[in-house]
């Protein structure tokens, strides 16, 4: 469930910055480390909840997909 919870966290966090947001970026807003940012964006990526260039130094742009955006609609978030 904690797993669930912080990739929606993620998730929020993107549909928030309508610029989109890097993982060093999301990981201190969300108190989350790198690695954890990170694994929830491949999850997202993979499942077309988010888009991300992932670069070596974690400063690639994540952006939310409208899928993304029905996802958390359908979450209540």
């Amino acid at each position: 469930m904690a797993l669930d919870t912080e990739r929606n966290r993620v998730l929020v966090c993107l549909r928030d910055e309508s610029a989109g947001a890097d993982s060093s970026n999301l990981s201190q807003r969300l108190s989350l480390t790198k690695e954890d940012v990170e694994r929830h964006l491949l999850y997202c990526t993979d499942r077309d909840l988010a888009k991300w260039k992932r670069e070596r130094d974690g400063l690639g742009l994540a952006v939310i997909t409208d899928r993304g955006r029905d996802y958390l609609t359908r979450q209540g978030l």
